[in-house]
């Protein structure tokens, strides 16, 4: 495959953001977003929420018991 059509970059859009594609995936939607104007609004949108969330959950507080529950599932897991 040599390009991606907007179709399959709305596809994996997401994917792309939380770096879950293969590389050669990322050249593939690199490479559209460098040239359609429609799909590289889109991704700076979603980056800017993704961003946005990131940042907000920075600075939230987490109960004392939530944090303990949460450590505990995670260490037995």
């Amino acid at each position: 495959m040599n390009e991606y059509t907007c179709r399959e970059v709305f596809q994996r859009l997401h994917d792309y953001l939380d770096r879950e594609l293969t590389r050669e995936e990322v050249e593939l939607v690199e490479a559209h977003l460098q040239t359609c104007r429609m799909c590289s609004s889109e991704y700076r949108f979603e980056q800017g929420v993704l961003t946005h969330v990131r940042d907000a959950v920075k600075e939230a507080e987490v109960p004392n018991d939530l944090a303990e529950r949460l450590r505990a599932f995670v260490l037995s897991a």
